[in-house]
C-alpha cells in the first residue's frame, strides 16, 4: 500500500499566466537570484508545446537567455476513454539569426485512464547564479497526476546548467495530503515533513504510529542522488527551494480543507 492510499483510503494508480510574485521575490534581492524578464511572446524559431504558461529572458556570460514554459492540458478524452497531458520547457540562447535551444524539459501523461494532469508550480521557477562564475542555473518545478481521486501528486524539482548538467529532487506534493475531520474539529494527515531523508522520514512515521506507508512521505522527495557529483551550494538550494514550495502547498491546501469560521450572531 502507498501513502497515498493509506492517507486517503482510496485507489490511486501508480503513476502518479506567469507567477508574478516571482519578480517579487527577484527583487528582494535573494541570494544567487539572476534578474529576469517576462515575456507576452517570444521571438520567431522558438518552439513552444502546447499553451505557453510563462516566458522570461535574462543575460548570462553565454549571453542573452530565454526560458519558456508549457502545457499541453488534456482535453476531450480518446475513443478508447482515456487523457494524455504534457508539460514542455526549454532554454534557448538568443544568438545570431536563429535562437540556439540548450535543453529541454518533456513530460507525459499518456493513456490515462483516470483524470491526467500536468502543471508547472510557477512559484518554483527560479534562475540564479550560486557558484558566481556567470553561468546561469535554471530550474522548474512541476506536479504530474493520474488520479480518481483528490490526493498527493508527484513533483518535480529540476535545475539546468547549460547543455551539460541536470539535476532534480523529485518526490510527492502536498495536494490532498490533509483533510477536514469532523468529528474532531481538526485537520488530520501526515504533517508536513521537514527531512527528507530515509532516517528523517521513519522517526516521522513512528511518531505518529502510521503503519503501511511507504516513502517517500506527502512532501518529501525520494533522494539526493543526483548531487553526488554537484557544488554542495546547489544542493542546499534545492532543498531550500523544495520545503518552501511544500510550505506554501500545505498552508493553501489546508486554508482551503478549514471550514469558514462561523459568524457571530447579531
Amino acid at each position: 500500500m502507498n501513502s497515498v492510499q493509506f492517507l486517503r483510503g482510496q485507489l490511486r494508480p501508480a503513476l502518479m499566466v506567469v507567477w508574478m510574485t516571482l519578480g517579487a521575490a527577484h527583487a528582494a534581492g535573494a541570494a544567487g537570484d539572476v534578474s529576469l524578464t517576462p515575456l507576452a511572446q517570444v521571438p520567431a524559431g522558438v518552439e513552444v508545446r502546447g499553451r505557453q504558461v510563462a516566458a522570461y529572458s535574462w543575460d548570462d556570460r553565454q549571453g542573452h537567455n530565454l526560458l519558456v514554459l508549457a502545457e499541453q492540458e488534456a482535453g476531450e478524452r480518446d475513443d478508447d476513454g482515456t487523457q494524455s497531458a504534457s508539460i514542455y520547457a526549454a532554454q534557448y540562447l538568443l544568438e545570431g539569426d536563429r535562437p540556439k535551444r540548450l535543453w529541454m524539459l518533456h513530460d507525459d501523461v499518456q493513456r490515462c485512464e483516470f483524470d491526467a494532469g500536468l502543471h508547472f508550480d510557477n512559484a518554483a521557477t527560479r534562475v540564479t547564479d550560486l557558484l558566481g562564475d556567470g553561468l546561469s542555473q535554471v530550474t522548474v518545478g512541476y506536479s504530474r497526476t493520474c488520479t480518481s481521486d483528490v490526493s498527493p501528486r508527484e513533483f518535480k524539482l529540476i535545475m539546468h546548467i547549460g547543455k551539460a548538467h541536470k539535476y532534480g529532487l523529485r518526490g510527492i506534493d502536498r495536494h490532498g495530503a490533509s483533510w477536514w475531520d469532523e468529528e474532531a474539529g481538526a485537520l488530520r494527515g501526515m504533517p508536513l515533513p521537514t527531512d527528507c531523508s530515509v532516517a528523517g522520514q521513519q522517526a516521522l512515521l513512528s511518531q505518529y504510529q502510521e503503519q503501511g506507508t511507504d516513502l517517500p512521505l506527502p512532501g518529501c522527495y525520494n533522494d539526493e542522488h543526483d548531487f553526488a557529483k554537484a557544488p554542495a551550494k546547489l544542493l542546499v538550494f534545492m532543498r531550500q527551494q523544495w520545503f518552501a514550495l511544500m510550505q506554501k502547498q500545505d498552508a493553501d491546501w489546508s486554508q482551503q480543507q478549514s471550514p469558514a469560521p462561523a459568524e457571530d450572531e447579531p
